[in-house]
């Protein structure tokens, strides 16, 4: 996959958001080509997420059937009807909390050898190391790795896999959902920043490329905020132009 690398107010932005279906787009080869027998692949979505429509879109590609589970909304969200339009079979679900949605999407394949379900966010251990070889890749473009990576956190399949290869970085992950807690992974040098307001609640930030709002725009607003934040004196403003920020935008509309 191409790697595309953009500077916008000092600061690298990984534009993931050209792939079709962001950056778990890298994921589908390996997701979809390690069960041959499987002819449908079933995934449930928070409507804002962008890993449905990479699903979605290497399914048609490859003869397979992509199903995704989601909430029941009164308007379909604009990437639910992407989905539908690279042939997808939505099923929505009233009342469709993400706990509830993944336990429809668990029944439907109970008794259907030939449908598999992905886990949310895609969180393998192979599907990191993808993850992170591709983090690797994009150091060397770049040309070093940055002071400072920073990436929404919903699964934390990203933020994990990142974390793993990086040797003096500082990973700002900005929780834009559920509650998201480190477990194994070394935290000393994961700062985890909470978005003050719900997941359904876009941010009216602007930014100078396509950006989800409830998803990637919230972390790029907190990351442009902590570098505004930084510039209160001359001898900070010359580190901060020193320092090399990454921002890895994984979807845009």
């Amino acid at each position: 996959m191409s790697i595309t690398i953009e500077k916008h107010n000092s600061v690298f932005v990984l534009r993931d958001d050209l792939l079709p279906g962001g950056t778990k787009s890298i994921l589908m080869p390996s997701i979809v080509g390690d069960h041959p027998d499987v002819k449908e692949f079933v995934y449930a979505s928070p409507v804002y997420g962008g890993f449905q429509i990479a699903l979605s879109a290497y399914c048609k590609q490859h003869g397979k059937k992509a199903t995704i589970f989601c909430a029941k909304r009164i308007r379909l969200h604009p990437n639910t009807i992407k989905c539908i339009d690279l042939g997808a079979n939505i099923i929505q679900v009233p009342y469709g909390y993400l706990s509830v949605v993944e336990k429809h999407a668990r029944l439907y394949c109970e008794t259907t050898p030939t449908r598999q379900k992905i886990v949310f966010g895609a969180d393998t251990k192979a599907n990191r190391e993808l993850l992170s070889q591709r983090a690797l890749q994009v150091f060397q473009v770049l040309g070093q790795e940055p002071d400072e990576i920073w990436c929404a956190v919903g699964s934390g399949t990203l933020l994990k896999s990142i974390s793993a290869v990086c040797k003096t970085a500082t990973i700002y992950g900005v929780q834009v959902g559920a509650e998201f807690e480190l477990q194994d992974e070394t935290t000393s040098k994961i700062k985890i920043i909470k978005y003050e307001k719900p997941f359904d609640k876009p941010s009216k930030f602007q930014a100078p490329f396509p950006s989800v709002e409830n998803y990637d725009l919230k972390a790029y607003e907190k990351c442009m905020e902590h570098i505004e934040n930084k510039r209160t004196g001359d001898d900070e403003r010359k580190e901060e132009r020193e320092k090399c920020v990454l921002f890895w935008n994984v979807y845009g509309f």
